[in-house]
């Protein structure tokens, strides 16, 4: 009995000592912390933070909102001062318009004085023209009655009946009523170029101008509206222009006075970095939020394992606390003093790790376990070879034990 005693002993002693030593020799990790990769929320502009979310742990989804950043300090002189001018060259357009429309009505005054003025200048001249061409009949038929006075004072002299000097008085007769003739025709002539002239606006005249008062104050209010045309079409070219320029303000104030703050992710609220109605400076950090979808186990290993890895070695995680093993892949061998390396996960790494090695493994297993899909600095092992444990454990699981 006391020898079955004996050998039993031996054996358990045997036994213990394998687990002890297999373990210690076996590849695992000292430690091992599911991570992730953190996105921080940074404020756009200056101004009041409201947080929509408060709470650390919170889950949020991707589109959510998470904060608001609202400056109700935000100088608006620039656009005030566009609004100013805006309101000028408006005044400027009503302006010009009001004078258009006064000119207007004084130039149709004058347009219809000017068409009575033609009117009676037509008729004038006509009236003059038809007593030039009466006189000018009147002249012709005093020509003829000297040229047969001549005739007969010529048929008398050389008859010796005449005297001469009743014969020049003739002669001296028939050549001033030729030129009264000519002198009527040149001023019908001269009658009918002026009505030619009156009828297309153009008096001819002694002692005044080609154009009456009435036309010329026509032409000048005509280069006055058109002066006044040209500005008022540079007035609405200039609010066109503001319009724009104010336009383009406005989305600058609406961008820099309030802000909407959404996640790109979906995770949780890990961290807050402001209080909610603090006030913000532009590009301070806000909220942290972890990306659950890039869940990863950061893990530390002796020097001898580390230099057994390489990267896309497969590995095995468990949870401390889990029955559940997980299998996974290295991704990244930090090497020792790795704590760059976690500036942007969410969980750092302890002093003790950072005099290991460090090894990151990804586990795309955990995020299909709905208590597990963002389980950040949830401890456990990473298993690089098995041990006499992880041996047993499978045959024990083999046979339903």
């Amino acid at each position: 009995m006391k020898i079955f005693r004996l050998i039993f002993g031996l054996l358990l002693l045997f036994g213990g000592l394998y687990v002890l030593i297999g373990e210690h020799f076996a590849g695992t990790s000292a430690d091992a912390t599911v991570n992730a990769r953190v996105t921080v929320i940074r404020a756009p502009i200056e101004g009041v933070v409201s947080l929509a979310v408060r709470s650390i742990g919170a889950r949020v989804n991707a589109g959510e909102l998470v904060a608001e950043v609202v400056d109700d300090r935000f100088d608006t002189a620039r656009l005030i001062d566009l609004e100013r001018q805006l309101d000028t060259q408006k005044i400027e357009v009503k302006r010009a318009t009001a004078q258009k429309q006064a000119l207007v009505q004084a130039r149709d005054g004058f347009a219809t004085q000017l068409g009575s003025y033609q009117k009676g200048r037509i008729s004038q001249i006509g009236a003059r023209l038809a007593e030039a061409r009466a006189a000018q009949d009147a002249s012709a038929a005093r020509l003829r009655e000297a040229e047969g006075s001549l005739r007969r004072a010529n048929e008398l002299n050389d008859r010796g009946v005449q005297t001469a000097a009743n014969l020049e008085r003739s002669r001296a007769s028939s050549d001033v009523a030729q030129q009264d003739l000519e002198s009527a025709r040149q001023r019908s002539s001269y009658l009918e170029t002026e009505l030619a002239a009156a009828r297309t606006g153009v008096f001819i005249g002694d002692s005044y101008n080609d154009a009456p008062f009435s036309s010329q104050r026509v032409r000048e209010l005509d280069l006055r509206l058109a002066e006044l045309e040209a500005e008022q079409t540079q007035h609405e070219a200039r609010i066109s222009q503001l319009d724009r320029q104010i336009g383009s303000e406005r989305v600058r104030i609406n961008r820099l006075t309030s802000a909407t703050l959404t996640t790109r992710i979906t995770g949780m609220a890990w961290d807050f970095l402001i209080d909610d109605g603090e006030y913000a400076r532009r590009g301070q950090d806000l909220i942290r939020l972890v990306d659950c979808s890039t869940l990863i186990v950061t893990a530390g290993v002796t020097e001898a394992l580390y230099d057994s890895l390489a990267i896309g070695y497969p590995v095995q995680f468990r949870l401390f606390g889990d029955e559940r093993v997980f299998d996974g892949t290295v991704t990244r061998l930090g090497g020792s003093g790795a704590a760059t390396l976690y500036a942007n996960l969410a969980v750092g790494p302890s002093a003790e790790h950072l005099q290991r090695f460090d090894v990151t493994v990804s586990v795309p297993a955990l995020a299909g376990q709905s208590d597990l899909t963002c389980a950040i600095g949830r401890t456990g092992r990473v298993i690089f070879s098995s041990g006499p444990i992880a041996s047993m454990r499978r045959f024990l699981t083999r046979y339903g034990i």
